[in-house]
């Protein structure tokens, strides 16, 4: 290899975004990306187990998953994590049926499936788009959620009530898979989420490894992140983490490279704003996202009953289909 050869982009990074496979200062230069952002200075590297050594940077502060609280940031309020969501055999079944469909590169090395409408977050526009629908188990995980919610007595009764009261108006019509290796350096910048498109309640269920959601508060809108607040919170596998708000509206959210260890897939469920739900394009996204079965297998189901075959994933009209009947 020649000094100035850089070797093959493998990732699908663009910009600020990073992984393992483009962290080469040559290959950045060559796709023309800009520099990744450093991780700010107290989380520089992996803040030691809060359990073991206590963290002398007070800066940083520890969510306890007993109190569901970071007790030394009481200005942090908003997350609630439900340990043992799902008992293992759920799990490894709930993977399983994940796996079945295929998963697609996305940024920052990580993999994606994503069921939902199609946002221009900086048009502010959304569409029902190519939403089909959604799979079945975004349903059980926010019926099993809110059976947990109701059975619920721990922790601050006012965080309680906060929570409840935002779940009132979340109904899932998104659901956003994310597969995250350590091989590949994977992580997740610091964000908030949209705010047109999507509600005030976010549902982060893990599985596989144990990570960290790291949240961070700037001290102005325009200061540097180094001079922020931020809180760990665990997310131990098979656990369900609701962020709603002020986590939801005043913290950025992050996961790490150093909080994945192997391999971890989250389901994040989101809702649609209420505020789009009187609009054309809220109500056919609606429609959809509460049918019983994806349009998919309605489609398929009503050809076969028509003694139509249709190819997986096609789209023919109906005219089409009646020359052509039966045709794989």
């Amino acid at each position: 290899m020649n000094p100035g050869d850089a070797p093959t982009k493998t990732c699908a990074c663009t910009g600020i975004r990073w992984c393992a496979g483009c962290r080469d200062p040559r290959i950045r230069r060559r796709h023309r990306m800009d520099d990744p952002m450093p991780l700010p200075g107290p989380l520089s590297t992996r803040p030691a187990d809060p359990a073991a050594i206590p963290n002398p940077r007070k800066a940083v502060h520890d969510f306890d998953l007993d109190l569901q609280c970071a007790p030394s940031c009481p200005e942090f309020q908003g997350v609630r994590v439900y340990l043992d969501f799902l008992s293992p055999d759920q799990a490894d079944r709930l993977l399983r049926e994940v796996e079945e469909a295929p998963f697609v590169p996305a940024q920052s090395g990580k993999w994606k499936q994503h069921y939902g409408p199609k946002v221009n977050f900086n048009k502010q526009k959304i569409s029902a788009g190519q939403f089909r629908g959604l799979p079945s188990y975004a349903r059980r995980i926010e019926s099993c959620l809110r059976e947990r919610v109701e059975r619920d007595h721990a922790g601050h009764p006012a965080e309680l009530r906060a929570l409840r009261s935002a779940l009132e108006s979340f109904e899932t019509t998104d659901a956003f898979v994310l597969r995250y290796s350590e091989q590949h350096a994977s992580n997740l910048d610091f964000h908030r989420d949209d705010t047109f498109a999507y509600g005030e309640v976010i549902l982060d269920l893990s599985l596989e490894s144990d990570s960290v959601l790291t949240f961070l508060a700037r001290q102005s809108p325009d200061s540097p992140p180094s001079q922020g607040c931020f809180v760990r919170v665990p997310l131990p596998s098979r656990s369900l983490a609701i962020v709603h708000g002020r986590a939801r509206y005043a913290w950025d959210h992050a996961i790490l490279a150093y909080d994945i260890v192997g391999r971890r897939t989250s389901i994040t469920l989101r809702t649609l704003n209420k505020t789009l739900h009187l609009s054309d394009a809220g109500r056919r996204i609606l429609d959809i996202a509460r049918r019983a079965e994806p349009l998919d297998k309605v489609e398929d189901r009503d050809h076969r009953e028509s003694g139509v075959a249709i190819r997986k994933g096609s789209r023919r009209s109906p005219m089409r289909s009646a020359i052509l009947p039966g045709r794989e």
